[in-house]
């Protein structure tokens, strides 16, 4: 399967947004109010080698809005009362991620909550010595070169 290819961040927002005018179209159709399908979700954009969330919020302030990263789950959660009545408005998103983070910075500028997430760098390559086995006890590798007598032995 040569010709199959992964789906970046970028492939996967324009095939939502395709699916998310389809959507809306066939709502028409059926003659179904179009504000009871927001289109206000989360964009998930790649710039600068980081990850760009982007989640509207109207009517929040920062300290309505919390934004935790746990393993490999982003998670958006915004509060707030609503207006003079009684009640609140909530909101709640996770979004899962396909890389561990090594940073990570938010935002809030007229309603529009920005994240940004910096990938954490692959481990580093670590070499593991391989030993040679004898019965049930180890012994460290031989520091004999490979075509002598003591090893061709073994294979008599």
């Amino acid at each position: 399967m040569p010709d199959l290819m992964p789906w970046g961040a970028l492939e996967l927002s324009k095939l939502k947004d395709d699916l998310d005018r389809h959507f809306v179209a066939l709502c028409e159709d059926f003659g179904l109010a179009r504000t009871a399908f927001p289109e206000g979700t989360i964009r998930v954009a790649e710039a600068d080698g980081e990850w760009v969330i982007i989640c509207p919020l109207p009517g929040f302030e920062p300290e309505d809005v919390a934004v935790t990263v746990t393993g490999r789950v982003l998670s958006i959660k915004a509060a707030r009362k609503r207006g003079q009545g009684v009640g609140m408005v909530r909101m709640s998103q996770e979004l899962s991620l396909p890389f561990p983070i090594d940073q990570a910075r938010a935002d809030l500028e007229g309603g529009v909550l920005t994240v940004r997430l910096a990938r954490q760098a692959p481990p580093e390559v670590r070499a593991i010595p391989v030993v040679r086995k004898q019965g049930r006890e180890e012994c460290p590798p031989s520091t004999e070169a490979a075509g002598t007598a003591e090893t061709d032995r073994s294979t008599r």
